[in-house]
């Protein structure tokens, strides 16, 4: 009899605290004969994911975590997500040129206007559940809306081939955040008691297709959604801390500040663990804190390349928050 999926992914998983093994050897920065001792276990290379203190004001904009919802809100035309909507038969747009669609799906401009209404309801009919979210687990909910804007414009239907949920979501990301995630691991767990393919049930848990809703999704499946992204995100901090201890032998917490590491865990997100692995170890200097500017400026993958503009844009000023003192 075959192991169960889930069982051969599990197995596959555990080998990814030991990525720096499977690198070419390196030749590692000369280090003094003495200094601090900032040597980790894995059970403590977690907590720079959760430390907030020392935020430079400048990094408030995507870190800040607001007083209420309403200071997440967004006013945008989103091409994509028009487009779903009209596609769905969610708004008629019939009476637009082409349908109110472009022939890759995206809404025209009179598609965009014809859907406005529904689109501003959708992209902040979520705000409560992001901050709510980020408050409770630790993820920076303004990071974690921008990235929904990012993936999928606030449309949390499947896009073929694999990409699930609010956060785009893939099979692979999720074997991995499930791995690095126990608290993702057991709601998940309870939720799909029996799964032989709890990646795929966790994935099902955030596909909020309702093609007869009101608005072509499940509103409160996608609400209940926001959560597990966020542990999701969490997770992959957690695997983001291990792969920094893994390429310096050092706690995360002495090579990376806390917008390094979330950085780097959006790296590790879009374009995955060796782009990870490979900008910390192209960069380290003993006794130094990583620069993103520096990680930025030394990948050369073009897959790493792209990641390093995915979190960018994550990242840029969009909010201007009013920041007590």
């Amino acid at each position: 009899m075959k192991a169960p999926v889930w069982a051969i992914l599990t197995c596959a998983a555990l080998l990814m605290p030991s990525l720096a093994d499977a690198r070419p050897a390196t030749k590692s920065p000369s280090r003094p004969p003495a200094g601090p001792s900032y040597s980790a276990q894995p059970q403590t290379v977690t907590p720079v994911c959760l430390d907030r203190s020392n935020i430079p004001q400048s990094e408030l904009h995507w870190l800040y975590i607001p007083a209420s919802p309403a200071e997440l809100a967004t006013h945008e035309d989103y091409a994509y997500l028009s487009g779903q909507l009209i596609r769905a038969g969610v708004v008629d747009a019939s009476s637009c040129p082409l349908g109110g669609l472009w022939p890759d799906g995206y809404a025209t401009a009179c598609g965009l206007e014809r859907t406005r209404a529904v689109s501003l309801y959708l992209q902040n009919v979520y705000d409560d559940e992001i901050l709510a979210a980020g408050r409770d687990i630790g993820v920076p909910p303004v990071m974690l809306k921008q990235l929904i804007r990012y993936e999928s414009q606030f449309w949390p239907v499947p896009m073929p081939p694999d990409h699930h949920g609010l956060g785009h979501l893939t099979h692979v990301g999720a074997i991995s955040a499930l791995f690095w995630n126990r608290d993702l691991y057991e709601s998940t767990l309870a939720a799909a008691p029996g799964s032989n393919d709890l990646p795929r049930s966790l994935l099902s848990l955030m596909d909020a297709s309702c093609p007869t809703c009101t608005y072509g999704v499940d509103i409160p499946k996608a609400e209940r959604s926001i959560r597990l992204l966020a542990q999701v995100l969490l997770g992959y901090c957690k695997q983001t801390s291990r792969i920094i201890f893994n390429a310096t032998e050092l706690a995360p917490e002495a090579v990376v500040s806390y917008p390094t590491v979330w950085r780097l865990t959006l790296l590790n997100y879009n374009s995955g663990a060796v782009c990870a692995f490979d900008a910390v170890k192209a960069n380290f200097v003993y006794g130094q804190k990583l620069s993103w500017l520096g990680i930025a400026r030394k990948l050369d993958d073009s897959r790493c390349i792209r990641g390093v503009g995915y979190v960018d844009t994550i990242t840029a000023p969009y909010y201007e928050f009013i920041v007590p003192r």
